[in-house]
């Protein structure tokens, strides 16, 4: 049970539908979990592709056409989100959060039980950086 990473997916969840990505690092399956009142739960778990490399962003679900480029950095409804990319450029959401530091222990996480690179284009904006290559 200890080889299982859990994810929240804050953006899209509410008190009625919850989603979670459950990812088993020693099977290398995950699950989009989709849960309706913390009580039923659903998803099935599939082969994970072969993960180019684990990555933390930020995303603004909430569009602020009249703000600045500094309100964006202190904008309320920024979102960090861990992402799993495979395929180039498709990517599997992992957790998204508010919260800095939990994103990037999750991401730190995911990429070492994966054995994969971890990618950090949230920190510095338009600027991307290889925390672990």
């Amino acid at each position: 049970m200890k080889d299982l990473i859990i994810g929240k997916r804050a953006a899209l969840s509410n008190w009625i539908r919850q989603f979670a990505t459950i990812i088993d690092i020693e099977k290398k399956m995950y699950k989009i979990q989709e849960g309706l009142l913390g009580v039923f739960k659903w998803g099935t778990f599939k082969p994970l592709p072969k993960i180019d490399y684990v990555l933390i962003f930020r995303s603004l679900f909430v569009k602020c056409e009249a703000c600045s480029l500094e309100e964006y950095e202190n904008n309320p409804n920024a979102y960090f989100q861990v992402s799993l990319v495979h395929n180039k450029n498709r990517k599997i959401v992992v957790e998204e959060t508010k919260n800095k530091e939990e994103a990037f222990a999750l991401a730190s996480t995911v990429a070492v039980g994966l054995k994969t690179k971890l990618k950090d284009s949230a920190s510095v904006r338009g600027k991307s950086t290889w925390l672990i290559n």
